[in-house]
Order: C-alpha cells, then structure tokens, then sequence
C-alpha cells in the first residue's frame, strides 16, 4: 500500500514537473516571437511616407463584380467594375504615318490590402495606326512606378505591361459578337535593371528576360481582362497587381507591409508596338510625351506622386 502511494506521489510530481517545463517553453516561445518582431520593427520599420498635397491618393475599394465573374459576362461596364476608384482623364497624343492620334483615356487606380487595381478605357485606341491591311500591331498599355520616391530609378523598380491585339479580320460589325470577339491580350512584367546589350546601362526589362531561361517567373499581376468596344473602337482593359508577394520580389518591388503608407512615382505609357522597319513603336507617355521604348532615362523626378495607404483601411470595406 505504502509502495503504490510512493509511485502515484512520484507519478503526480514527475507530472507537475513536466507541466512546469511546457509552461515554460510556451512562455519562452511567446517571448521569441514578441522579441522576433520587436527587433524586426527596430531592423526593418513599417514604412509610413507622409502624404504630399500635389499626390494622387488611390482609394480603397473592391472591383464589383470581381475579376473571376468577368470571364463569365458577355460584356462588362468598366465604369461598374471600377466605380470607386480614383478617375484620371488623360488625353494621349500618339504620332503614326501621316499624323497624330488623338486618344481620350480614363484611367482607373485603387486597391484592397493585397492588390493594386488598373483599369482603362482607350478611345480610338483599337484602329490600325498604318495602312498596311494585313499588319495588326498590338496595343498596349503600361503603368511605370518609382517605388522609393526619391526621384531616381534604381533597381528592382515595378512595371506592368498589357498588351491587346484587335483582328482587322473579325467581323465586328455583327451585333451579336462578343465582347471579346476577335481581341488577344498578353501581360509582361516589367523591371527597371541592367542592360545585358548596353553595358553599364539600366533599362525598363521584361520580366521573363530578367529570369534565366531554366527559372520560372511570378507574375506580379494576379488576373486581368480585356475587351473592345466595335461601335466607339475602344480597348478597355483591366488588371490587379500584387501589393505584396514573395514570389515576385525580384521584379516587383511593391512589396508592401500591413500598416505602411507609400508614396510613389507613376508614370503611363499608351502606345502600338511596330514590329516591323524602322521597328520604332508608335507611343505618348503621361505626363509628358515621349517617342521611344524601353524609356532609359532613370530621371523620375518629374513624375507624379501617388499614395497607397495600406494604414488606414476603412472599417466597412470587405477585403
């Protein structure tokens, strides 16, 4: 009798011991991790830029539908989808033989906690710019951003490129075509890095180039779609770009934390990309013209202000 209570008294403190040496450990473990990010937030600290009065402040919203319904939509009113975001009207100017085209744009920023939301709306934008029948060069669209804000481009930098293509061929004068009915669209990743041609040289790279040929690229931009408006010739267009991504952050230096507020510097580029002699592209930049591709001056200092503040997200916006 004696020896059975001996064991149990040795079984109940061999217990307490065992419970105090967990207690222990979780107790240790939640100091680790407070001290984790006590030292994360003195090493690397949330990034809050204060806002300029001459910045773009791009709101906080959801596209409505999402993306993901798009795909299942016949026709989809961009106006709708991007109702919430912030509206600039920009007239682009782009010289083609024997001319210049005259472009009225909208473009449509905003963003949620994970994604920065582009859209535009490019009239006039879908027709030949040459008069050769059988040449359909592509559109393309493409937002340029100087993620530090110091008015130089420095390495990774974040650019984004779409491209539609519009077929002369498709019969687009049938009232029953679809939205989509005879368009093609592409997305590029765009970097600010070295020239592999021009020694000592930074220009804007595709993505896919900046990788080896053995290594598989992230795409910065999540979903995008596209469409063509027949009776206006407009190209509407529409993509969500990462916020924050880790598969992307060699390319894509918009890699924002929960709590910072950014500034940047943006620039837009609207154009046709000639792939034939004198293979210059057919381009207008906002806000300033420019004439060629891939744009290697690394002076951004003129660019825009634009805010994403990921600080202060509303308290009635599902995200």
């Amino acid at each position: 009798m004696e020896e059975a209570e001996t064991q149990e008294k040795r079984v109940g403190i061999l217990r307490q011991h065992w419970k105090r040496i967990l207690l222990l450990s979780l107790l240790f473990s939640v100091l680790v991790g407070s001290l984790i990010y006590v030292f994360r937030d003195i090493l690397h600290p949330l990034r809050i830029d204060s806002v300029p009065a001459d910045a773009y402040v791009v709101p906080w919203m959801s596209p409505s539908p999402y993306f993901e319904a798009l795909w299942f939509m016949r026709k989809w009113d961009i106006d709708a989808v991007m109702s919430e975001a912030l509206k600039l009207n920009i007239t682009f100017r782009i010289d083609i033989p024997n001319g210049t085209r005259v472009i009225p744009s909208t473009v449509y920023l905003g963003h949620d906690k994970d994604y920065l939301y582009i859209g535009g709306k490019f009239v006039g934008m879908g027709k030949n710019p040459t008069t050769t029948a059988t040449f359909t060069p592509s559109n393309y669209f493409g937002l340029l951003l100087d993620v530090a804000n110091d008015g130089v481009l420095t390495f990774p930098e974040s650019g984004s490129l779409l491209s539609v293509w519009v077929n002369p061929e498709a019969d687009l004068r049938n009232e029953t075509d679809d939205f989509r009915y005879g368009v093609v669209s592409s997305y590029e990743d765009l970097v600010w890095t070295r020239s592999g041609e021009r020694p000592g040289q930074y220009i804007w790279l595709f993505g896919r180039d900046y990788y080896s040929p053995k290594a598989q690229p992230g795409f910065a931009v999540r979903d995008y779609d596209m469409g063509y408006d027949k009776y206006t010739e407009t190209v509407i267009i529409l993509f969500s770009k990462f916020l924050w991504h880790p598969a992307t952050s060699e390319i894509n230096a918009l890699q924002m934390r929960r709590g910072e507020r950014w500034v940047m510097r943006l620039f837009l580029v609207l154009g046709y990309d000639v792939w034939s002699p004198p293979y210059e592209d057919f381009v207008d930049g906002w806000p300033r013209k420019i004439s060629s591709y891939p744009y290697m001056s690394n002076d951004s200092s003129w660019w825009p202000k634009m805010v994403i503040d990921l600080a202060n997200p509303p308290a009635n916006l599902t995200t």
